[in-house]
């Protein structure tokens, strides 16, 4: 596996050299660009086709929202230089304790000074040429892509603290002995609680600034899609832990290659498995056996269905069909590998269930009221249309 960046490189271009970036946090930043740029590149789509409209804000009530935005990413600058730029400067602390490091107090003053006021010129200057020449008394239409930097900060935040709640939720059994705040040094991240409290946020304020839920939803499934995608492609070649069950099945295709179908995942980052001999790394441990590689599967299935949405997005004409085709594929490719990935079981009727599974079944029943909603919405309308005429 490849624990940092500069592992991935060296076995991919023959080189040597030594780069203390994690590959997961990598990715994970991946994700959030080509997540951004995908939901500003569905707003600008939606806006041409006249989907969404540029809505009136007073100038004052924008002055006020434009600095709350800037703080927002100063305090969001400040935090990724100070643990950033400390990285850089004492790799080694972060290696030895990845994730009890990242939840201590532990990094560099003037790393996290520096980036947070470029982070906070940066958006003043952004808002303050879209804001010049305009009188505090008077009112501003503003584009709903404008409304990107307010959306992502929210929707981080809210997402970062689901995700904690929902992971406390799960594991209540080791949290329940320690305070709050060795709550939050602990490791462990939900992806279903991040997903809910981010997308509840985005909704919220799209939906007060006059844009149809509807409209907010599909723009959202793309770029949740391939958020989601490149996120678990960090969480495979990493080895953060996100993998299946042991594998004893034999291959059922001799052109698949083994770490396909079975995986050990040596050096992997959390270091689970046994030692292997004569290794000198960090990351010195291997599984005993093979596993599925889920989060390989996951991937490749949420990364290839994102393409062929991402290709015929125009062809879908009704509001609400394309979030309704992301529930059914998101809901059904999470409850269907969950039973082969390692995970705690909830005795359900009798049904063994994990978390992901139960909040998958309440995804796709969404999805088939969805299915409902949008045939009843379309029928009335048809038929308005025809009493009209």
């Amino acid at each position: 596996m490849f624990p940092t960046l500069s592992h991935l490189v060296n076995y991919l271009f023959g080189t040597d050299f030594s780069w203390p970036i994690p590959t997961f946090g990598f990715f994970v930043g991946l994700s959030f660009v080509l997540s951004y740029l995908t939901f500003r590149s569905e707003f600008a789509r939606k806006e041409q086709i006249g989907d969404i409209h540029a809505f009136p804000e007073p100038m004052k009530s924008r002055v006020n929202r434009t600095w709350l935005i800037i703080l927002g990413y100063g305090i969001t600058g400040f935090l990724l230089g100070f643990k950033g730029t400390a990285l850089f400067v004492n790799a080694t602390a972060f290696f030895n304790r990845p994730f009890s490091w990242i939840f201590s107090g532990e990094g560099h003053l003037s790393g996290g000074l520096i980036l947070s006021s470029l982070c906070m010129v940066y958006i003043f200057l952004t808002y303050r040429r879209s804001e010049r020449r305009i009188a505090q008394d008077e009112v501003q239409m503003v584009r709903p892509r404008e409304l990107m930097p307010t959306l992502v900060l929210w929707a981080a935040i809210t997402g970062f603290i689901g995700a904690k709640l929902l992971n406390i939720f799960e594991d209540y059994g080791l949290y329940q002995s320690h305070s709050i705040w060795d709550m939050l040094r602990f490791s462990g991240l939900t992806f279903w609680g991040g997903l809910l409290f981010g997308a509840a946020s985005y909704l919220y304020i799209g939906m007060r600034k006059g844009i149809h839920w509807r409209h907010l939803a599909d723009i959202g499934s793309l770029g949740m899609l391939v958020a989601y995608g490149v996120g678990r492609m960090g969480c495979h070649l990493s080895g953060d832990g996100d993998w299946g069950i042991v594998n004893t099945v034999d291959k059922p295709f001799s052109w698949l290659p083994n770490w396909m179908w079975s995986f050990d995942f040596p050096h992997n980052v959390i270091h689970q498995g046994v030692y292997i001999p004569g290794c000198a790394e960090t990351y010195c441990y291997v599984l005993p056996e093979g596993v599925f590689p889920t989060s390989l599967y996951e991937s490749t299935a949420i990364l290839l269905i994102f393409v062929i949405l991402w290709m015929i997005r125009d062809k879908i004409k009704l509001p609400g069909l394309l979030f309704t085709i992301y529930l059914f594929v998101v809901g059904t490719e999470r409850f269907l590998i969950e039973f082969i990935r390692v995970n705690y079981k909830f005795d359900v009727f009798g049904f063994p269930l994990s978390e992901a599974q139960l909040i998958s079944l309440g995804i796709l029943l969404l999805a088939v009221f969805m299915v409902v909603y949008l045939y009843i919405n379309r029928h009335n309308k048809l038929t308005k249309s025809k009493i009209q005429l």
